[in-house]
């Protein structure tokens, strides 16, 4: 007999323990959908990332590092056991988690420390060993590049016959973002339409900093991206009439760019289009950033009270100082001045889709807007809604519809018959 049928106490019963709650921090909201709008593509569990919610601490940002570490580091030790056991399905899916926790960890890391490096480099490893696992083409790259080289994954579904030329998506991040994180963001929803995939950080990216790590941003990013093309086009099993190219947030300027200098892009996607990267940061931190009568160098943001300048400010404009080459927040505002497209947006004669969210807000959409009148190319402009879930930067909110409007108009746009 139950301990409680005798006294008429029933145990209670309940759905769960869960807590489902954000951040008050603005920011730190946008970067915990960042993270789980990628579980759609096993980029991580709902679970496992809100477990860690209560422990992070916005006005802390060195929490955020350590606790989506701890999950990172506990998601590789599980991939690696179920590696050695000779479960390599549940260990890809473990290693991508994983990959994908370090990258969250890496974002409100010091850009200035060596422990910043050593975490994007697991996101890296962690990557490596999920394909190393799985049933596809894959390899890690380092495409030649002056002294440096553009690192990059190139992952295909197998041939089905050597004969077979593959029509190949090119795809890239922004500001923040990383190879990596490309996979989950579109790289996986290709793969299953059938594409190969080569995702890469070029110059001042974060991937590429791991290995170079005082490669600026440039503004004639055209320069990194034709090695890349260049790449593709010395394997032999690319199809050069089906090379598509895809940007995503401040990618969406360098897509844009590249594809206006080199006529080799066959197909270009931008998300969302930016044509003047001056105006467009402007946007983003309001005109105080440039009115402000008080610069921010490098030599003593350290000293800035927290109370004037808290702690994840000041990782934002190191950021913006270092990826830019310069030395205080003023100068790298007036660097951004060169980062325009122009004339030469004309140039751009294949077909174009430029993808923009209504919660990105009207400077987001007037650029896109001018971007598709711009090209020569046919071109078209969606939006998406608040309606579809999916008004957030990039989509992360909604990125099985995002990636369906990409493809379905790739898929047109190269005659592949779904």
């Amino acid at each position: 007999m139950s301990s409680n049928e005798g006294n008429g106490e029933i145990a209670r019963v309940f759905r769960g323990s869960f807590d489902i709650r954000g951040f008050e921090d603005i920011e730190f909201n946008f970067q915990l959908l960042r993270s789980l709008g990628v579980v759609s593509y096993g980029g991580g569990t709902v679970g496992e990332i809100l477990s860690i919610v209560p422990a992070i601490r916005p006005e802390e940002p060195e929490t955020w590092v350590a606790q989506f570490k701890e999950l990172a580091i506990r998601s590789k030790k599980l991939g690696l056991d179920l590696m050695q056991k000779g479960r390599m399905k549940s260990a890809h899916e473990a290693f991508l988690r994983a990959s994908s926790y370090f990258r969250a960890a890496e974002y409100y890391g010091d850009p200035r420390d060596s422990k910043t490096r050593y975490i994007g480099m697991e996101s890296r490893d962690c990557f490596i060993y999920a394909f190393r696992t799985a049933n596809l083409e894959f390899e890690a790259v380092r495409i030649p590049y002056g002294d440096d080289f553009i690192p990059a994954y190139w992952i295909s579904p197998l041939p089905q016959s050597s004969q077979t030329k593959k029509r190949v998506i090119m795809m890239m991040s922004g500001f923040d973002g990383t190879s990596e994180e490309m996979y989950f963001q579109s790289g996986a929803a290709a793969l299953n339409r059938g594409y190969a995939v080569l995702l890469f950080d070029g110059p001042g990216q974060v991937g590429m900093r791991r290995f170079s790590t005082e490669t600026p941003l440039r503004s004639d990013f055209e320069v990194a991206v034709a090695k890349v093309v260049d790449y593709l086009l010395s394997r032999g099993d690319v199809d050069p009439s089906k090379i598509a190219l895809y940007g995503i947030s401040l990618g969406g300027y360098f897509s844009l760019r590249a594809a206006a200098h080199e006529p080799r892009i066959m197909a270009l996607i931008s998300n969302s289009p930016i044509t003047d990267i001056y105006k467009y940061m402007i946007g983003v931190a309001g005109e105080e950033a440039i009115n402000s009568p008080q610069d921010i160098g490098l030599d003593y943001i350290d000293e800035i009270p927290e109370e004037y300048l808290g702690k994840g400010k000041k990782l934002q404009i190191l950021n913006i100082i270092l990826r830019y080459g310069e030395r205080s927040m003023f100068a790298a505002f007036e660097r951004m001045k060169e980062f325009t497209v122009g004339e030469a947006i004309k140039n751009i004669r294949s077909p174009f889709l430029g993808m923009v969210s209504q919660g990105e807000g009207p400077g987001a959409m007037e650029q896109a807007e001018e971007a598709v009148k711009g090209v020569s190319g046919p071109s078209s402009l969606r939006v998406f809604t608040q309606a579809e879930g999916a008004d957030s930067h990039c989509q992360l909110s909604n990125l099985p519809l995002s990636n369906a409007v990409l493809l379905d108009w790739l898929d047109e746009v190269f005659g592949v018959r779904s």
